[in-house]
């Protein structure tokens, strides 16, 4: 079912998630000389590093062929994104396939099949970018108190609310987005709408400049009485545990984004480590710097682990388990910035130099650690499960 690295292990890819893995290995490689340019610009040409991913097979993996995508898995989807990531060196490299397979394209899946027919295969294809519009200025990862609101007028939904922090916002044509029904309070009033970018009343401005996971434009989107019409409908009020059966491919991307950036990481210190000289020896030899490394491998392998599990525990093969994904997230979020940062320590005065890669893995590490829910949040997820008899209500007075 599983397995590890290029090195075999205690489990073995089959041929064909062998071969994928090769595939996104090889234009991961492609792409690593322009990451540099892409963070000291803050710009990417994604449209062209879409057209790439196209041209090399990975768009929509996980979405089934009737739609134009590839009816893979989840772990597939793993095994491709850490794969790209870990050879490019930036997590702009996997994005088409996030865009293509991610929770966007997911929660459409959801909805009925003549907004399928209408939208999916465009956005499997990479024609059309669906962004995810959640997050909100005053509640970050709590769904709970999510304000934008939807309120049904005859056959249209009127939609006000503000959303921050949107990945592709101003460049995608579509936003799934989260909002509150009926004013129905807590989780049970929060479903989401598909909302066209071009329709009266949204507007889109550029977010705050992040100090990593620079490239592609981030930004706020403001929906101002946008009507929106009810065939847009993914999942209304009633049916938040449904919606986030798709929302947890989100976790499931940052769950390979840990892997392929602690990856890449790992890979930046051995071979510096091997070409560095110290008291006429290579520094590899030195038991602290080869103790470092072996500390840094375990990290991963124990991730590497934990995403193949999410993946592979996929209901249909496309909808992470919660547990098991955030499990993966949360371990990742812990491990990306310690195996990066132990990467940069061992490049010594280098590391921090623009003339080596590390220093922007790390910055792109410290950047995703809330990327798909903060730790805090997901460690509230977690203890949920293991004590459903209990109640760890953060709503003041509960």
């Amino acid at each position: 079912m599983t397995a590890v690295d290029e090195r075999g292990g205690m489990f073995t890819l089959n041929p064909e998630q062998e071969a994928l893995r090769q595939k996104a290995l090889a234009v991961g490689r492609e792409l690593r000389a322009d990451g540099a340019k892409w963070d000291r610009d803050n710009l990417a040409p994604y449209k062209e590093v879409c057209a790439r991913m196209k041209e090399a097979g990975l768009l929509g993996l996980t979405m089934p062929k009737e739609y134009g995508g590839q009816g893979g898995t989840a772990l597939d989807y793993v095994i491709a994104v850490s794969s790209i990531l870990r050879m490019s060196q930036t997590w702009i490299g996997p994005e088409p396939l996030f865009c293509t397979t991610g929770p966007g394209a997911s929660m459409i899946l959801l909805g009925h099949e003549a907004m399928r027919q209408k939208y999916l295969p465009q956005v499997v294809q990479g024609e059309l970018g669906c962004a995810i519009a959640l997050t909100e200025p005053e509640h970050g990862s709590d769904l709970t108190y999510l304000e934008a609101t939807a309120v049904l007028d005859g056959d249209e939904y009127v939609v006000n609310g503000t959303k921050a922090f949107i990945t592709g916002s101003g460049v995608n044509e579509l936003y799934a987005t989260f909002v509150r029904f009926d004013d129905i309070p807590g989780p049970k009033g929060v479903g989401a709408l598909v909302i066209e970018a071009d329709r009266a009343g949204v507007t889109s401005t550029p977010g705050p400049e992040f100090v990593g996971d620079r490239g592609i434009p981030h930004g706020d989107v403001r929906f101002e009485d946008v009507r929106v019409p009810k065939e847009n409908l993914i999942v209304g009020a009633g049916q938040f545990g449904w919606l986030m059966s798709a929302f947890n491919m989100e976790r499931l991307h940052n769950s390979a984004l840990c892997l392929g950036i602690s990856e890449a990481a790992y890979d930046e210190a051995v071979t510096f480590a091997q070409k560095r000289e110290s008291f006429g020896r290579p520094i590899i030899e030195f038991q602290s710097v080869y103790h470092s490394i072996a500390d840094m491998w375990v990290k991963i392998e124990a991730q590497r682990m934990l995403a193949y599990r999410a993946g592979a525990t996929a209901r249909e093969g496309r909808f992470p388990d919660a547990h098991d994904v955030t499990v993966a997230k949360l371990h990742g979020s812990k491990i990306m910035t310690e195996v990066t940062m132990s990467s940069l320590e061992l490049h010594g005065g280098y590391g921090v130099t623009l003339d080596y890669p590390i220093q922007r893995i790390h910055r792109d590490a410290i950047a995703s650690v809330v990327a798909g829910g903060a730790p805090a949040v997901l460690r509230n997820s977690v203890a949920s499960m293991l004590f459903p008899d209990r109640r760890f209500s953060q709503t003041r007075g509960s």
